[in-house]
This record gives C-alpha cells, structure tokens and sequence, in this order.
C-alpha cells in the first residue's frame, strides 16, 4: 500500500521554482514572496502548476484558484515555496558575465593533464 497524504512533487519542479525565485531576487532586488509573486504573472505559469497539481482531483480548479487569487498565491508561499527554497540553499544564479566567465574556466581546465596531449600531436601524412 501507498502512503497517505498530499502526492510529492517532483524534482523538476521544486528546481524550477527555486531556480526562477531566487533568479527574481537578484534580477529585480526583490523579497523571496514579491519574487514569488512575479513569476506568478510569468506566462509558463500555468503549465508549471499544473505540473504541480497533476496527482491531484480536480486539476483545473486547483490551477485556476492559484492564477486568480493573490490570497491563494501568498498562502501557497507560506506554506510550500519557502520550503522549496530551503531545500536548495547553494544554488548560484549567474549573470551573463558571470556565465561566461565560468564557460571560460571551464575551457581552460579541459587543456590540463595527460588528457591535453591529445591535441598536441600531430600526425604526419604518408604519401
């Protein structure tokens, strides 16, 4: 037998919430809620929802509540989002810049090692 209570939700989705609040924060200088509260108004919203409320009856009315009422969207912070964020507490959001600079450090630890000999040799062809 199963256990009881409300279905978990998957990984994909914890991380894609924590990842977007946490990215308002610092994009917009935001409080984790207000950050909360403008991915709400984002357009893929509603999948994302929906892909929380799947295991759930009554999909639909569960999404449309939490789409329309700002009361049910800080109520769902309160007792979920805050959580979720919790649980990724060493997620790093990159700013472009950043990005590429990581991109660049990247690159430059694959030329170390035996494994960079590799390119070096150059093979001579017989004619």
């Amino acid at each position: 037998m199963g256990k009881r209570g409300q279905p978990k939700i998957s990984y994909f989705v914890k991380f894609i919430i924590a990842y977007k609040v946490i990215q308002y924060q610092k994009r917009y200088n935001l409080t984790p809620r207000a950050s909360w509260l403008k991915l709400t108004e984002h357009k893929s919203f509603k999948d994302l929802i929906k892909e929380h409320y799947k295991n759930k009856d009554q999909t639909d009315w569960w999404v449309e509540s939490i789409l329309k009422d700002t009361d049910v969207k800080i109520n769902f912070y309160k007792n979920h989002i805050r959580k979720i964020i919790e649980q990724f507490p060493k997620l790093k959001i990159y700013t472009q810049a950043e990005y590429k600079a990581h991109l660049v450090k990247i690159k430059n630890n694959k030329t170390k090692g035996i494994g960079s000999l590799k390119n070096t040799i150059k093979r001579v062809r017989r004619s």
